[in-house]
C-alpha cells in the first residue's frame, strides 16, 4: 500500500476524504483557481435568476397574443388586462397579469437556430454554435453559459457558490473554456420533494458536536495528501483555504438557512406552488438573499408539437403563472428585486399555424422573453412581432443582445474580452449589445 509523507495511506485518504467533504472541498478549490487574474471589470451588487423553460415556450399564446390573427393561427386562449393599461395577456396567466408592472416583456426575440440542442446553447451562452450534434453532449459548450460567465467576473470569497444550478445541471450551462472553476454548484434533487436535501452543505450522520470539531483536522491530513501525491500547480497546491471555505459551507448556519426549505412559511410555499417549478423559485430567492450571485433553473417539457393548449392550459402555465408572479412579488416585499434580475427565457418561439396535431412547432424568427428587477424598467414592452407573430417588426433582440443585456444589468463589461487556454482572445457577449431601453 503507498504511502506519502504526511503519513496517510490510499485507504486513509478514502476515510478521510469522506469525513473531509471532498467532492465539495474539490468543487470550491476549482470555483477559486483562476481568482486571481479577474480583469477588475465594475461590478453592481446585483444578482440573477435565471429561468429557463426547456422545450420552446409558445409567445402566442402567453405573451403576444393575436387578437387579429386566423383562428387556426390565434388559438383558442382569451386576452385578458393586465394590471398596466395597453398590456394584455391570455387568460391562462391570471396571476402574471396581476404583477405585470413589474415585468418587462421582450417581444422582438430573434435567432435562427430551430433545433433544440443549438437552440438551448444559443440562449444559455448567447452565442450561436459552430457545426455539430449539440442534442447527443450533455455539455456541449463552445463558449461559456450566462452564469459561468459572471462567475468569472465575480468575487469567490462568499459562503456560497456563486453559481448554482438546480433542479439539475443545465445542458449547455457549463463553463466551456473557463474551466472547472467557473462550473455550476449544482443541486441535483427537487425541492418539491418531501425529502428534500442538499448534498455536502451539513455534516453527515455522527459528525455533530465533538466530532465535529476534528473535521479541520481530517482536511489538514487530506490535504497533505493531495499535495503529496497529486501532480498540480502550485496554485492548486494550496488546499487549505479551499477546504476550509467547505468546511465553513458545512458548518455555516447562514448557509444551511439558505438551502433549508424547510423553515420557510407553509403559506408562501403553497403561494409559490408545491411544485418543482415553484419551489425552485424559492429556492432561488433564499439563495441570492445569502449570497449567491447567479441561479440557474429548469423547468421542462414545453415542446408543444401536439395538443398545446391543453398542456399549457393543464399542465405547464399554472405552475409558471405561480412560480414568476410569487417570486417579483417577494423580491420586491423583502426589498431585493432592486437588486436581482429575473430573467424567464426559452430555446425559441413556437409556429404562428396550429399543426394537425393540436399542437406548434419550433420557431425561432419570433418569440418573447420576460426580465424583472435589477434596475430594469417596470411594466413596459419592447419590440414587437406582425400580426401573425412571424417576423419582429420592431427593436429585435438576439441572445448575444440578450447576454450583453444580463451582464450589463450585473454590473460586469458585455465587451470584455477573455483568452483561452491557447490565447485566443473571446468576448463575453459576442458582440451583442444591451437593450438601454430597459433600464431607467
Amino acid at each position: 500500500m503507498s504511502r506519502v509523507s504526511s503519513g496517510l495511506d490510499s485507504r486513509g485518504f478514502l476515510r478521510v476524504g469522506s469525513v473531509a467533504g471532498l467532492s465539495l472541498a474539490q468543487f470550491l478549490r476549482l470555483q477559486s483557481v483562476q481568482a486571481h487574474d479577474k480583469t477588475g471589470a465594475r461590478r453592481r451588487d446585483i444578482n440573477c435568476i435565471f429561468i429557463f423553460t426547456l422545450g420552446g415556450m409558445s409567445h402566442h399564446d402567453l405573451w403576444d397574443y393575436k387578437a387579429n390573427a386566423p383562428t387556426e393561427m390565434r388559438g383558442e386562449f382569451r386576452p385578458i388586462q393586465t394590471n398596466v393599461p395597453g398590456i394584455s395577456l391570455t387568460e391562462v396567466l391570471p396571476h402574471t397579469a396581476r404583477v405585470t408592472d413589474k415585468l418587462a416583456i421582450l417581444r422582438g426575440m430573434t435567432h435562427i437556430e430551430p433545433d433544440h440542442g443549438r437552440g438551448y446553447h444559443t440562449m444559455m451562452t448567447g452565442r450561436l454554435p459552430g457545426p455539430g450534434d449539440f442534442n447527443s453532449h450533455k455539455n456541449n459548450n463552445i463558449h461559456p453559459s450566462l452564469g459561468s460567465m459572471v462567475t468569472r467576473m465575480t468575487n469567490q470569497d462568499g459562503t456560497l457558490p456563486p453559481y448554482i444550478s438546480v433542479p439539475c445541471f443545465l445542458r449547455s450551462g457549463g463553463p466551456s473554456f473557463l474551466g472547472a472553476s467557473c462550473a455550476p454548484f449544482v443541486i441535483d434533487a427537487d425541492p418539491a420533494a418531501p425529502e428534500f436535501a442538499v448534498r455536502d452543505v451539513v455534516l453527515p450522520d455522527g459528525l455533530t458536536g465533538g466530532r465535529a470539531q476534528n473535521r479541520r483536522a481530517a482536511l489538514s491530513e487530506l490535504n497533505g495528501f493531495q499535495r503529496a501525491a497529486l501532480d498540480v500547480s502550485r496554485d492548486e497546491r494550496a488546499l487549505d483555504a479551499f477546504y476550509e471555505r467547505s468546511y465553513r459551507l458545512m458548518t455555516s448556519a447562514g448557509a444551511r438557512e439558505a438551502f433549508d426549505l424547510h423553515s420557510e412559511r407553509g403559506n408562501l410555499r403553497e403561494a409559490y406552488g408545491m411544485t418543482s417549478l415553484g419551489q425552485c423559485c424559492l429556492l432561488a430567492r433564499r439563495l441570492v438573499e445569502g449570497g449567491c450571485r447567479f441561479v440557474t433553473i429548469e423547468n421542462g417539457h414545453w415542446d408543444t408539437h401536439r395538443d398545446n393548449a391543453r398542456s399549457l392550459r393543464d399542465l405547464l402555465v399554472p405552475n409558471l403563472d405561480r412560480a414568476l408572479s410569487t417570486l417579483v412579488t417577494d423580491l420586491d416585499q423583502r426589498g431585493l428585486l432592486d437588486t436581482t434580475l429575473v430573467v424567464l427565457a426559452t430555446e425559441f418561439g413556437r409556429t404562428p399555424r396550429i399543426n394537425n396535431l393540436a399542437g406548434r412547432d419550433h420557431w425561432p424568427q419570433a418569440f418573447s422573453i420576460v426580465m424583472a428587477g435589477g434596475g430594469v424598467r417596470r411594466g413596459i414592452v419592447i419590440g414587437a412581432t406582425d400580426r401573425l407573430g412571424a417576423t419582429v417588426t420592431d427593436r429585435p433582440i438576439t441572445p448575444p443582445d440578450m447576454a450583453a443585456t444580463i451582464l450589463h444589468a450585473l454590473g460586469i463589461d458585455p465587451a470584455t474580452t477573455l483568452h483561452t487556454p491557447a490565447g485566443r482572445p473571446v468576448e463575453l457577449a459576442s458582440g451583442g449589445r444591451p437593450v438601454m431601453e430597459l433600464f431607467a
